[in-house]
């Protein structure tokens, strides 16, 4: 039983994840071109090239202007949960290029529990604030990211898993030469929910952070300017 979940967890979910999340991407990134505009406008003052327009977006991301000018409570909540997030999904990108990295353990497990915190502050002022309404599915997406998080910060923390492992498994996934995961309940488990979460992500708005991206070069482009 235990060696069925590994190969559905570690062999066969990564290929249908990335299938689902390729996909959807795709479809979004077509919707977003085709959407109406009746008027075509760039936010002053607009960039003149795409490297401005990215540095820009990147400023935002990490100063997060609109949350600190009317909300402090927002802008520390988001604050902690971008960055913990950016940080956390950073050194789990770097299994592409290489096993391990410098002190990777001590930065993922305070990455991961600042966006676990940062979520968790989501959902109480969620809870309390009844100026928006919230939904079954905006309380299940952070609950499960918060899980996700606390579960890969324990195995960090604890150091459960070996790089080298995770680095062979990964690279095996890369090449079509799958291999199985490391034999941890924990992992399987941090796995698992992970897998879920990124193909439930393109489908609600949690997807703005990739969204941003697209929607703020719009904005910022010059080129987006009406010549009369």
């Amino acid at each position: 039983m235990y060696e069925y979940s590994l190969f559905i967890i570690g062999i066969m979910m990564p290929y249908l994840t990335l299938i689902v999340f390729g996909v959807a991407l795709i479809y979004n990134f077509f919707k977003w071109m085709f959407l109406p505009r009746p008027v075509m406008w760039a936010i002053f003052p607009a960039k003149e090239n795409i490297v401005s327009i990215f540095l820009t977006i990147a400023k935002r991301i990490f100063s997060l202007p609109g949350p600190m000018k009317f909300d402090k409570l927002i802008f520390t909540l988001a604050w902690m949960f971008h960055i913990g997030l950016i940080v956390s999904l950073s050194l789990h990108a770097k299994y592409i290029l290489l096993p391990h990295l410098p002190f990777e353990y001590e930065m993922g497990s305070i990455a991961g529990l600042l966006a676990a915190i940062g979520s968790f502050g989501f959902i109480i002022r969620r809870y309390y604030d009844k100026r928006a309404e919230s939904y079954f599915a905006d309380y299940f997406a952070l609950i499960l990211l918060i899980v996700t998080l606390l579960l890969g910060t324990y195995i960090r923390i604890l150091k459960l898993i070996d790089p080298t492992q995770l680095w062979s498994w990964v690279q095996g996934i890369l090449s079509l030469s799958p291999t199985l995961p490391p034999t941890n309940t924990l992992f399987l488990i941090h796995l698992f929910f992970a897998q879920i979460y990124m193909m439930y992500l393109p489908f609600k708005t949690l997807i703005h952070p990739i969204a941003i991206f697209y929607g703020q070069k719009v904005i910022l482009d010059k080129r987006h300017l009406v010549e009369e």
